[in-house]
């Protein structure tokens, strides 16, 4: 059964990764989008640190979402929201494979090509730029594994949150209308539009703990050195026990909703 799966990923991260031309748009934009944000908090922060966020970790962590922004970014898979509008769910049910996981595979395949293929470029541009606006190292190797355990965290938490977007698309039978509900919603809360460090401390304290988060900015303050070994361990803990529990409550909704669904003409 897991050979199945893995084969369902397989297939989806081949197929992502013959969209070069996509990728090449997407690097241009995201350095285009890096640089902006960059001029644009860099005159926000006019004293150079925001309760100690410095103008070099907020260029670092921006670099950091431009790299990885396909990881983050919440989106169905490119099937999935035509699969429930026009009928074609019913043909899911002829394999013998849980419905919940044949999506989740698909889309963590297209999220990992998608990244794979765009952020190494980035990677390499942001760190020749000029000091505070370029890519730094991280604060520590420590640190550094521990952004590679967040990140990998955040690579599934992001597409357990993308689910939630199929499920309201069973309920509306939009899917633009249900993923720009949560992609705006987890965009915002999550850091992608404005970093969370910047953000007044009480905001911060209760978007800390929620689990957008951990989708990209504990992974980023790991990197940079503004969260803690100590409560990045802690953090951790947190993210994956909410991890656990939005995916035994999304499997639930989307298999609620599958066990309700009406095909046309059948």
């Amino acid at each position: 059964m897991g050979k199945s799966y893995f084969g369902i990923f397989k297939m989806e991260f081949k197929g992502e990764l013959q969209y070069r031309a996509k990728a090449l748009s997407g690097i241009a934009t995201q350095i285009f989008w890096g640089l902006l944000q960059i001029y644009l908090y860099t005159a926000f922060m006019d004293s150079g640190s925001v309760d100690g966020f410095t103008l070099s970790q907020m260029s670092t962590y921006i670099w950091l979402g431009q790299a990885f922004f396909a990881m983050r970014y919440i989106v169905m898979g490119k099937k999935i929201g035509k699969t429930i509008m026009n009928g074609d769910v019913c043909y899911k049910f002829v394999r013998p494979l849980n419905v919940y996981n044949q999506w989740f595979c698909e889309g963590l395949g297209q999220k990992i090509a998608s990244t794979l293929l765009r952020f190494s470029p980035i990677i390499i541009i942001a760190v020749f730029l000029p000091a505070n606006f370029n890519l730094t190292a991280p604060v520590s190797w420590q640190a550094f594994l521990l952004f590679l355990v967040a990140l990998a965290l955040g690579f599934l938490m992001s597409e357990t949150i993308s689910m939630f977007a199929v499920y309201l698309t069973f309920k509306t039978l939009s899917d633009k209308g249900s993923i720009g509900i949560v992609a705006s919603i987890s965009n915002l809360l999550a850091g992608v539009v404005i970093p969370l460090p910047i953000l007044p401390q009480g905001v911060q304290d209760v978007l800390n703990y929620l689990p957008f988060r951990f989708i990209s900015d504990l992974p980023f303050r790991l990197y940079i050195g503004n969260t803690s070994i100590t409560d990045g361990l802690i953090f951790l803990a947190i993210g994956f026990a909410w991890l656990i529990g939005l995916i035994i409550i999304s499997k639930l909704l989307i298999g609620s909703s599958l066990k309700k669904a009406e095909i046309q003409g059948g």
